[in-house]
């Protein structure tokens, strides 16, 4: 199901049609909680959709991925948000060779992130109003 916010509506996948649109990869940094002023240890994670960042509640690597293992069990701090930390988590639904490797889960804007959310029992914060604008919830960062 698809929110359209101009029509107020829900919309469902067998409604709407897709198509492949030439993307861009946002890189962001996420510092290892204790390391958020030297910035020498972070997570480095790549994104289509830095305009929900403010509403992750995890970034995920891969159990197998040799570049982040010691991060797992970790907190990092989300950029942007004043030092709200997530946890670092391993689940192998990340692709290591996509991106960075490193995955920002932000269950409230997305179908995948929705189910890793649920079944890691992580917050659920969501960003924007029913008009696509953000919410009060983003304010603050």
């Amino acid at each position: 199901v698809n929110w359209a916010p101009k029509l107020q509506t829900a919309v469902s996948d067998l409604e709407v049609e897709y198509s492949d649109e030439p993307g861009f990869l946002f890189h962001f940094k996420y510092p290892l909680e204790g390391y958020e002023e030297d910035n020498t240890k972070f997570l480095p994670v790549a994104t289509t959709r830095p305009e929900t960042i403010v509403g992750d509640t995890a970034v995920a690597v891969h159990p197998e991925d040799p570049r982040y293992k010691d991060f797992v069990g970790k907190f990092c701090v989300v950029p942007g948000t004043n030092g709200r930390k997530i946890p670092v988590i391993a689940d192998d639904y990340v692709d290591m060779e996509f991106g960075t490797g490193a995955l920002k889960i932000t269950p409230a804007h997305d179908p995948n992130d929705y189910d890793m959310g649920k079944k890691r029992d992580l917050e659920f914060i969501n960003i924007m109003n029913k008009d696509g604008t953000m919410s009060a919830n983003a304010h603050a960062y």
